[in-house]
């Protein structure tokens, strides 16, 4: 009993040298982006799930860089260093998810800030991490009808990846965002259960290994060799997936946008944001290497062909812009971020320069 007492401990001496020396290593030769994750950003609320922290100021680095993120009294993202505009001759109001967010952006180089610079208007930075169709819907119509609420422009940002759906309406439960109790074990078995017991740990060490975030890395580049992200091809890729009633319930969600912004008085410009595979792949060859038997059912334009007629065809909807077509007119990956799978500082520029000209006609017209 004693050697193997002995044994054991010989053993986790020798790997937590083994560990250490890796670390050093990889600091070394191969130094990475630590994340960080922001749980304090967001804040459980029973009428709309969650949202923004109201007067935050935290550091973020989602894998590329450290980003200063600020809200303000509305848990609108605003910039941290710079004053809010002043007696602004038009408002904007944007409503979407992590794409408008923009966690991975410093403020002064996102879309909505050169928006700002080119319009002069004052914009309302809205989006939220997580957020589905029923909560742009739910966010819309709070800021739309709060009083003293006077937009004249709402900038819906439709990411195609996730925000297909076939209940437009319903709202998730309230939950909390980036954080997860630590567990001495996992409440069950499910997939759930184990996924929030080892959150807390993924979270500690992503923010202070080298080497295990390398490794990390490593491991998805292996499991995702179709570049399919790490939820695995979506809905709006695939014909058997993305059916009638998920393209016309999808559809009335955005109208009902729409119809909100209209009853109060504001245009909308509707901005379809394709998933980054679309763009860099467009014929679906990496994923259909990858996974052969989704042949003849992967479609790198169905959403294009399929569900933004379906939008066009909405007439409360003012200008409709629809960024795959023009992205892959220049198609460079420098245009999403490494390690987080969002637009690059780069990437919000061509945002910028595809729907420059809608947000001036818009902003202009009476």
């Amino acid at each position: 009993m004693r050697r193997l007492g002995f044994a054991a401990v010989l053993l986790a001496l020798l790997g937590v040298l083994t560990a250490g020396l890796l670390e050093a290593l990889v600091r070394v030769f191969d130094p990475q982006i630590l994340q960080q994750d922001v749980p304090d950003l967001w804040v459980q609320d029973p009428a709309i799930s969650w949202k923004h922290t109201v007067n935050a100021r935290v550091v973020a680095n989602t894998g590329d860089r450290d980003v200063e993120i600020c809200t303000d009294a509305e848990g609108d993202r605003v910039d941290c260093d710079s004053p809010p505009l002043r007696n602004c001759p038009k408002r904007i109001l944007v409503v979407g998810d992590s794409y408008v967010e923009a966690l991975a952006v410093p403020f002064e180089e996102t879309v909505w800030r050169r928006i700002e610079a080119d319009t002069g208007a004052c914009t309302s930075v809205a989006g939220v991490s997580g957020y589905r169709l029923s909560q742009y819907l739910a966010s819309a119509r709070e800021r739309l009808g709060a009083p003293g609420a006077d937009f004249d422009l709402v900038i819906l940002a439709f990411y195609t990846g996730n925000d297909m759906t076939d209940d437009a309406e319903t709202l998730p439960p309230a939950q909390d965002v980036q954080r997860r109790p630590w567990r001495l074990l996992p409440a069950g078995l499910s997939a759930e259960a184990l996924y929030d017991w080892f959150y807390p740990l993924n979270a500690w060490l992503e923010s202070r290994s080298h080497a295990y975030v390398a490794l990390r890395f490593a491991i998805r580049r292996i499991r995702d060799p179709g570049d399919a992200g790490l939820y695995g091809v979506s809905r709006g890729l695939r014909r058997s997936q993305l059916t009638r009633k998920f393209l016309e319930e999808t559809a009335r969600g955005v109208r009902l946008v729409a119809e909100a912004a209209h009853q109060h008085g504001a245009r909308i410009l509707v901005v379809v944001i394709p998933e980054r595979t679309q763009v860099v792949d467009p014929q679906g060859a990496r994923i259909l290497r990858a996974m052969p038997a989704l042949e003849g059912d992967i479609d790198m334009d169905l959403t294009s062909r399929e569900f933004v007629p379906r939008l066009a065809a909405i007439a409360e909807i003012d200008r409709l812009v629809d960024l795959l077509p023009i992205l892959r007119a220049n198609t460079d990956p420098a245009n999403w971020g490494e390690r987080d799978g969002h637009f690059s500082p780069l990437g919000h520029a061509r945002f910028y320069d595809a729907i420059r000209e809608p947000v001036r006609a818009l902003l202009s017209s009476d």
